[in-house]
């Protein structure tokens, strides 16, 4: 059993990095115009859905783009779902009789409203893409584990609350999203809006980690560099602007900060070819008072460097913008000179 789990682990960490760059070769504009293209009003035959968006590729990594940004653009997220879920979680969480009696429930709801109306939740996002991974015969996985999101930044480590996908392309593991690439939701409007975001497909597994934390492992594709659950949930904030803007996050590697008055402290990022630093600032809010800052920027071989110098004392939450899109959130405690 042991050396079974050992190459099992072997297999998903051996040349586990350079998501994209693996297919820097390939054009996916024909697997989009296809995906964009194809209508569906409800999914009862996913076979002809599925063989309808990929027959006409070539390669397996566009039949699994055009899947995956199939679902982006036509599946809405329920969030109305995933909140009541949440309630019922929580509810029945010392109950285990009536929490498997919901989660049945839950099981049959969503994938009623899944095929039906083509809106759904995290789960429904990645089993329709192992489904029609399927379909190819293309691997893929159903990955659970803990999503952190602005709503969720507490965590229990026996119930978790995510689902994504990794799937493999020539004997390797790659990751995606389509729950979060899809759009964005308003749980006060209850409301969806689509809005892709393509940072969440191939993304880097150092990256992905920030706020994808898997139950097992493997699925990180960091091998043992993956870090503790703890060190996750001590992790800054990352928005979907990190996963449109950087290709990689260096530090600060915690959202919590203690400083003294008048220190000067560093944000370092590696930021896509397009961006322009110059469009980088920092918005501090403390109570109900909100400024913006723009930190001095600097570069060191392909990294970028913001830097700040805190000279007022307080509690602040601190976001990096890249122009009106928020990347990152930090919390700062700045102290008093003759504070300890």
């Amino acid at each position: 059993m042991q050396k079974a789990f050992f190459l099992l682990f072997v297999l998903f960490t051996t040349h586990c990095f350079s998501q994209k760059t693996d297919f820097k070769h390939i054009n996916f504009a024909k697997a989009d115009r296809i995906a964009s293209t194809i209508k569906s009003k409800r999914l009862f035959n996913l076979n002809k859905l599925t063989l309808d968006l990929t027959k006409n590729l070539d390669t397996d990594i566009e039949k699994v783009r055009a899947i995956y940004k199939w679902i982006c653009i036509n599946i809405a997220s329920d969030f109305k779902l995933y909140s009541k879920n949440e309630r019922k979680r929580k509810k029945y969480k010392k109950d285990s009789i009536k929490l498997a009696e919901w989660n049945s429930e839950l099981k049959r709801d969503l994938f009623s409203k899944l095929l039906k109306r083509k809106k759904t939740i995290c789960t429904g996002y990645a089993y329709l893409f192992k489904a029609m991974c399927d379909v190819v015969d293309i691997e893929s996985k159903m990955v659970y584990g803990f999503g952190r999101t602005v709503d969720v930044t507490e965590f229990d480590p026996n119930y978790p609350n995510h689902t994504w996908n990794a799937f493999k392309i020539n004997n390797k593991w790659y990751l995606c999203d389509a729950t979060w690439a899809a759009g964005i939701s308003y749980p006060d409007e209850n409301r969806f809006i689509f809005k892709y975001n393509d940072g969440y497909f191939l993304t880097e597994p150092e990256l992905f980690i920030k706020n994808h934390f898997p139950i097992q492992k493997e699925f990180s594709l960091l091998g043992d560099k993956m870090p503790t659950f703890q060190e996750f949930i001590e992790m800054p904030l990352l928005y979907g602007g990190a996963y449109t803007y950087l290709n990689k996050y260096i530090a600060p590697k915690k959202m919590y900060h203690s400083l003294q008055k008048g220190e000067t402290f560093n944000f370092n990022y590696v930021f896509k070819k397009e961006i322009d630093p110059k469009n980088l600032k920092l918005v501090f809010v403390s109570g109900v008072s909100e400024k913006t800052y723009n930190p001095f920027i600097s570069q060191k071989n392909d990294t970028t460097i913001l830097r700040y110098t805190f000279n007022k004392a307080g509690y602040f939450d601190v976001h990096l913008y890249y122009k009106e899109d928020i990347i990152a959130t930090y919390i700062f405690e700045i102290k008093k000179d003759n504070q300890n």
